[in-house]
């Protein structure tokens, strides 16, 4: 298994270990991603993985798995469908549909969907009050990517100053538009 098929799964452990007991009242609770609640946030995260997993396979997007009233559930089963074409052989070299930026390598993809999966943890954690320092080797391989992204990329709000002195989840977070001190 590759090494970034490896911190996708850590990265989507963290959402699960987040996800598991969430209460109706917590699902309700807003985010750092301004646009959703927790249940509109993992209900996003499932729908990209389903758009990710579709273009990797170079099929059209079937439908939405809605959350109903097992969140956790519909995400790792999401997760397991995804691991299991992300490692599929020969894909992260392989050309394949980037949904919404096109055909890209299938690394691109997975890259993509760990550092999404990443700090939508941290998202979560923050949504239900915890401070949260990421796994260091994770935000660190998650920083090295989206430092390739181009500024203002559609898919994250304006990065957000942080201090220079930063922790690497901070200057991640930061760097995909979230201010580490959420929600003050």
């Amino acid at each position: 298994m590759s090494d970034l098929l490896e911190m996708d799964r850590r990265a989507c452990a963290l959402n699960v270990e987040l996800i598991e007991g969430l209460t109706e009242a917590e699902l309700d609770m807003a985010t750092p991603c301004t646009e959703w609640t927790v249940r509109g946030l993992v209900q996003h995260q499932v729908d990209s993985t389903l758009s990710f997993t579709a273009g990797a396979r170079g099929v059209p997007l079937g439908e939405s798995r809605p959350l109903g009233d097992d969140p956790l559930g519909v995400y790792r089963a999401t997760m397991e469908l995804a691991w299991g074409v992300f490692g599929s052989p020969g894909l992260m070299d392989r050309d394949v549909e980037f949904p919404g930026y096109g055909p890209q390598k299938g690394r691109v993809l997975v890259a993509a969907h760990f550092v999404d999966n990443l700090v939508h943890a941290w998202d979560l954690a923050r949504s239900l009050g915890r401070e949260y320092e990421l796994e260091a080797d994770l935000a660190e391989a998650a920083l090295r990517i989206v430092a390739r992204y181009p500024h203002g990329i559609s898919a994250f709000a304006p990065p957000v100053e942080v201090d220079a002195g930063a922790s690497v989840t901070d200057r991640l977070v930061g760097r995909l538009g979230r201010s580490p001190r959420w929600p003050a």
